[in-house]
């Protein structure tokens, strides 16, 4: 989280906390605080029955679930701010579960969350192996070919086993590592 957003929350709590306080008193800012905390946290409960029996009914029904996906999201969302202290954001939390605003938000929610799955797809390295070993033009490993065997599920494998470690004449097994950078003087 970049830390203006963090001040810009604080900043916004405390006026709205200062507003409460200068025009209604402390005793009633302190119970208005906890009251839209518990209010909040009550219709939190209520809409994640609401949301996921509806995910849950999709599946059930075989159909794509973009919108309970994009719900999920925004839910995910409402709670995080319902469930943060403050009138302010218990507030906008209340303001992000009601119904009519999911639905003007789930194009937003769709566009960002493909946004970051293509820059995520981007950063991966596929890599496409065929029999003959690397696919034409993939990245990643496999360069050669493959080797032919036999997968052994219980006892001793029969016939001929060649080991291939490669050994240090006195038959410890031979580690290439690099060697260790010289120590810089401090």
């Amino acid at each position: 989280m970049k830390p203006w957003i963090f001040l810009g929350y604080l900043a916004v709590e405390i006026a709205a906390f200062w507003a409460m306080v200068h025009f209604l008193g402390w005793d009633w800012a302190i119970i208005i605080t906890v009251a839209a905390s518990a209010i909040g946290v009550a219709v939190l409960g209520r809409r994640f029955r609401e949301i996921f029996t509806a995910a849950r009914t999709s599946r059930a029904e075989q159909t794509t679930p973009g919108g309970a996906l994009t719900d999920s999201a925004l839910f995910a969302g409402a709670a995080v701010l319902t469930i943060v202290p403050g009138v302010v954001s218990t507030l906008l939390g209340l303001i992000l579960l009601a119904g009519p605003v999911r639905r003007r938000l789930r194009p937003v929610v769709t566009a960002a969350a493909t946004r970051r799955a293509n820059l995520f797809a981007e950063r991966v390295t596929l890599i496409g192996m065929t029999p003959q070993g690397a696919a034409p033009g993939a990245r990643g490993f496999g360069g050669g070919g493959y080797v032919d065997g036999v997968v052994v599920d219980e006892g001793r494998a029969e016939g001929v086993v060649v080991d291939t470690t490669i050994r240090n004449p006195d038959g410890t097994i031979y580690v290439d590592v690099p060697p260790l950078p010289p120590a810089s003087p401090r």
